[in-house]
């Protein structure tokens, strides 16, 4: 019995260490100056299969690939971090940015929520108006009021 439980615990200590060897290769820099260039690029820049985590944050296969690439951009090239997005966003396009700059092709992107906002608030307005109009066209006549009241008298007296 002790046999197997020591088994069983090796095995478990070791499928849980293969998470931790499967992580991000160990990487080295010469100087910190290329940590502090490799690390921002990986926050600025978005991975393209996750689409809303950074390159940083990201786990995906992809992400991998390209914090490969930026290494070697950042470290190896030793390219400035402006050298190094101009030559990611002519690969991939403006979609690699995570914040990526106002023009005509990313004004949706940009503008678009506060242009949904506008458009919410005038149907709002437009149905609170509509509701008030149809209100005032509604409401009785002060001869149909009094009717109302009789015939609702008639029918309390009849109920008694």
């Amino acid at each position: 019995m002790r046999r197997w439980l020591a088994i069983s615990l090796f095995a478990l200590a070791g499928a849980l260490a293969l998470p931790a060897a499967a992580g991000e290769p160990i990487r080295e820099f010469d100087a910190p100056d290329q940590r502090e260039r490799y690390y921002s690029l990986l926050e600025q820049l978005r991975c393209l299969v996750c689409q809303n985590e950074s390159l940083a944050s990201s786990s995906a296969d992809l992400a991998q690939d390209m914090r490969d690439e930026v290494y070697r951009l950042a470290v190896e090239e030793n390219r400035s971090e402006e050298a190094s997005i101009a030559f990611l966003t002519e690969r991939y396009g403006d979609f690699v940015l995570y914040r990526p700059p106002v023009g005509p092709t990313t004004w949706l992107l940009w503008f678009g929520p506060a242009l949904m906002l506008l458009i919410g608030a005038a149907i709002l307005a437009t149905i609170i108006r509509w509701r008030r109009n149809n209100d005032e066209n509604t409401a009785l006549s002060p001869a149909e009021q009094a009717r109302a009241e009789r015939l609702l008298a008639s029918d309390s007296e009849d109920e008694r």
